[in-house]
C-alpha cells in the first residue's frame, strides 16, 4: 500500500511521515519545498514537488495511491480564502477521482459543521464535498492547537496576561500537534475502514482558557492570567501585529463565531474516546515544549 502525504514539512505531516516510514510503508510525499525534507525522508520515500492548486501537480502525487493524508494549509496571500479553500478540495478530489485513490483522511477543525467561523467553516465545505464525491472519507477533526499558545508570549513576558474572546471557564478541546498526528496515522495505515466517518483528535481531557493559564503559571514560574476580549479587539491585535487585514479578520470571525456557538450550548465537539484522545497533557506539553522555548526567548525578562 503506498501512502501519499500532503504539506510533509509541517508538525503533523512531518511526524506522519516518520512513523509511516519507520513502520516501513511506501510513501509518497507532495511538498512545495523537498529541500525543507531531511535528506534520510527524501531517500526513504518518493517526493513530488508541487503546490496544492497545481492540478497537474496533485494529479502526479497522486497517482498509484491507494490513500492519502490531505491537509489544506494556513495561508496569507489569497485574499478570497473560502474560495481558495474550496478550489483546492475540487483540485485535490478531481486528481484522487481520476487516479482511484482508495481512501482519503482530511484534517480538519473541531466546529467545521458550523457557518460564520472563517477559515474553519471553509474546511467543513470542503469535508462535504470530499464526502460527496469520494466513497471513504474520514474527516480527523482536530481541537485547539497547544502549539498556539506561542502567540501569547510577548504578552505574557511583557504583562503576563494571555487574551482569547472565549470565556476563561470555557472548556474546550485542545491538543498537541504530534498526537493529532498519531490518529491521522491510525486511519492511514488502517486497511479495513471504508466509507465517511468523522472523529476527533484531541487532549486526554477539555480544558479551560484558566485552566491553561493556571498551568502556565506553575510551569513558567510567573503569573499568567487569562484575559477576554471581544472578537474586533483580536481582530485589530492581529493586524497591529502584522498580519494581513484579510487573515486577521478570518481567524477574527473563527474566534468570534466559536465564542458565539460555545456561549449558546451548540457547538458541537468531538467526543472524548479511546481513539480520537490523544496522550499529551496540557501540563506535559507546558513543560517539554514550552517553557524551554519560552525561557530561550524571554529569559532576560524578569
Amino acid at each position: 500500500m503506498r501512502i501519499l502525504v500532503s504539506t510533509p514539512t509541517g508538525n503533523i505531516g512531518s511526524r506522519i511521515v516518520d512513523q509511516l516510514i519507520d513502520t516501513g510503508h511506501a510513501v509518497t510525499l507532495f511538498a512545495r519545498d523537498p529541500s525543507k525534507l531531511t535528506k534520510s525522508v527524501r531517500a526513504r520515500s518518493t517526493v513530488v514537488q508541487g503546490a496544492l492548486d497545481d492540478a497537474a501537480a496533485v494529479t502526479t502525487a497522486l497517482t498509484d495511491i491507494e490513500t492519502a493524508f490531505f491537509l489544506i494549509p494556513p495561508q496569507s496571500t489569497e485574499p478570497k480564502w473560502r474560495a481558495w479553500q474550496e478550489a483546492i478540495g475540487a483540485t485535490f478530489i478531481a486528481a484522487a477521482k481520476l487516479s482511484n485513490v482508495s481512501r482519503v483522511v482530511f484534517l480538519s477543525s473541531t466546529g467545521a459543521q458550523h457557518e460564520g467561523l472563517g477559515p474553519i467553516s471553509g474546511m467543513g465545505a470542503v469535508e462535504k464535498a470530499l464526502s460527496a464525491a469520494l466513497p471513504n472519507v474520514t474527516i480527523v477533526r482536530a481541537g485547539n492547537f497547544m502549539e498556539n499558545t506561542f502567540g501569547s508570549f510577548p504578552t505574557i513576558a511583557a504583562q503576563g496576561a494571555m487574551y482569547g474572546v472565549v470565556k476563561g471557564d470555557q472548556p474546550q478541546q485542545v491538543v498537541a500537534t504530534r498526537d493529532v498526528a498519531d490518529v491521522a496515522t491510525r486511519w492511514l495505515t488502517d486497511v479495513s475502514w471504508s466509507g465517511h466517518r468523522t472523529v476527533g483528535a484531541h487532549g486526554p481531557v477539555m480544558i479551560s482558557p484558566n485552566e491553561s493559564a493556571a498551568i502556565l503559571s506553575a510551569v513558567l514560574g510567573r503569573t499568567v492570567n487569562y484575559v477576554q476580549i471581544p472578537a474586533e479587539a483580536f481582530g485589530q491585535a492581529l493586524i497591529q501585529a502584522g498580519l494581513p487585514e484579510f487573515v486577521a479578520k478570518g481567524y477574527e470571525a473563527m474566534s468570534g463565531g466559536m465564542a458565539a456557538h460555545l456561549d449558546g450550548g451548540d457547538y458541537s465537539q468531538e467526543p472524548q474516546t479511546p481513539a480520537s484522545a490523544g496522550r499529551t497533557s496540557f501540563r506535559e506539553f507546558a513543560e517539554q515544549v514550552l517553557k524551554p522555548a519560552f525561557d530561550a526567548q524571554f529569559a532576560a525578562i524578569a
